[in-house]
């Protein structure tokens, strides 16, 4: 037996012929736009990096200009913030802080903050009941509102076991800005 020599033909009779000349047309195609897009990017690109390097020569200047710039704007914030302190209506905080019944309560520190309208209370007191009588007289009072024990701390070292407390309070009486 002799092997016989096989003849394998995969194209269509006619048809296949134009089917490969489509195909080639639409990755010419292709390859002409990919081209252009590769062109206009890397003239972009060349473009940005000119720019950049024209703009890191000018930067030493305004990176002057602009830290100057912020630190004259913190110092304005600093200023803002003492004339703020200075102005805060005093009397009105203290009367409504120091008119509350404070039996066995010493007060440490008050704190406004006059933007947000809040003010935060420091004070030592004698034992638990002391300081929330001291809450409680602070939440009827006309000109505080939102009275509320933020910290409490027993100090273990004091011989009298004080308890430090810190209370926040919403300040009806405030002048917003």
């Amino acid at each position: 037996m002799t092997p016989r020599t096989l003849h394998l033909d995969f194209r269509a009779d006619g048809h296949g012929r134009w089917l490969e000349i489509a195909l080639l047309a639409v990755a010419l195609a292709s390859g002409a736009r990919l081209l252009t897009v590769y062109m206009d990017t890397r003239e972009q690109i060349e473009q940005l990096e000119a720019r950049k390097s024209a703009g890191a020569r000018s930067e030493p200047a305004r990176a002057t200009t602009r830290a100057l710039s912020e630190a004259t704007l913190r110092e304005a914030d600093r200023i803002n913030d003492v004339i703020d302190a200075l102005t805060v209506p005093w009397d009105k905080l203290f009367r409504a802080v120091e008119t509350t019944h404070r039996e066995r309560v010493a007060l440490l520190s008050l704190m406004p903050d006059r933007r947000a309208g809040t003010v935060q209370v420091v004070g030592e007191a004698a034992d638990p009941g002391a300081m929330f009588d001291y809450i409680d007289h602070l939440q009827r009072q006309p000109a505080l509102t939102d009275v509320y024990l933020l910290t409490q701390k027993f100090e273990e070292r004091d011989p009298q076991h004080l308890i430090r407390f810190t209370l926040s309070a919403s300040w009806l009486e405030h002048e917003s800005k």
